[in-house]
């Protein structure tokens, strides 16, 4: 099975010309922090029924955090059809679209939450993963909007906590600023991980983002990493 985007995105026209980058801030903070619940806000997951999620009923293999419009993930699904790829994102129109793609082309091992990743994880198994993919999330540069990212060090120990040893998290940002930033939070578990950082003019065997050509296109240069879970978390 291939797929072509723009044939896509003709076949299931997108509600909007081009999906915001930034949305509403409040969508950044944890349900805890809220002191009243938006009602655009998707809410907490404690567990899950995979047969409501992926058209195989099975679990996820690899996690794609901040998936917009769904193109690494299609083909992520694509080129592995025996694994399960699930998407989470936080913009509604992305979801409902990759919704439609997914059921509409009868992909089976693709599935999309909307969801937001500082709630937590507790819907997927732990030392079940083998790929996380973080791949030029929302950056929110300045020091004051810090705490507006999505990756921080809880959300990275509990990642690792749901890989397998031996699985790795993928990092891409074109942002000297945020790709520092991801390397000191992954200093904290160095004792857990092995980093390797990758060019971005060397391949490293993933399909480019929508907005990785888009840094090609321009000229801009983009960081990588790949940071390998080589034992488990010890209990503190």
């Amino acid at each position: 099975m291939e797929l072509d985007f723009l044939s896509l995105t003709r076949k299931y026209p997108f509600p909007e010309k081009r999906p915001r980058h930034h949305v509403a801030p409040y969508l950044y903070v944890p349900y805890v922090k809220l002191k009243v619940v938006p009602q655009n806000y998707p809410l907490p997951i404690s567990s899950l029924d995979w047969t409501k999620v992926f058209q195989n009923g099975k679990s996820p293999d690899f996690l794609d955090i901040g998936t917009g419009r769904g193109w690494f993930l299609l083909q992520i699904a694509v080129l592995n059809p025996e694994k399960n790829i699930l998407g989470i994102e936080i913009r509604k129109n992305c979801v409902d679209w990759l919704e439609m793609v997914i059921r509409g082309e009868k992909i089976q091992n693709a599935g999309i939450l909307w969801y937001n990743v500082l709630n937590g994880l507790n819907f997927v198994e732990d030392k079940s993963l083998e790929a996380v993919y973080y791949l030029f999330p929302d950056p929110w540069p300045k020091s004051k909007h810090e705490k507006r990212r999505a990756m921080t060090k809880e959300t990275l120990g509990e990642l690792i906590n749901k890989l397998k040893v031996g699985g790795s998290i993928f990092f891409a940002t074109d942002l000297l600023e945020i790709h520092k930033f991801h390397l000191t939070l992954l200093k904290e578990f160095e004792t857990i991980v092995s980093c390797k950082e990758v060019p971005s003019q060397q391949s490293w065997d993933l399909p480019a983002t929508n907005k990785e050509l888009s840094c090609i296109r321009r000229g801009v240069n983009f960081y990588r990493i790949i940071a390998t879970k080589v034992t488990e978390i010890l209990p503190t």
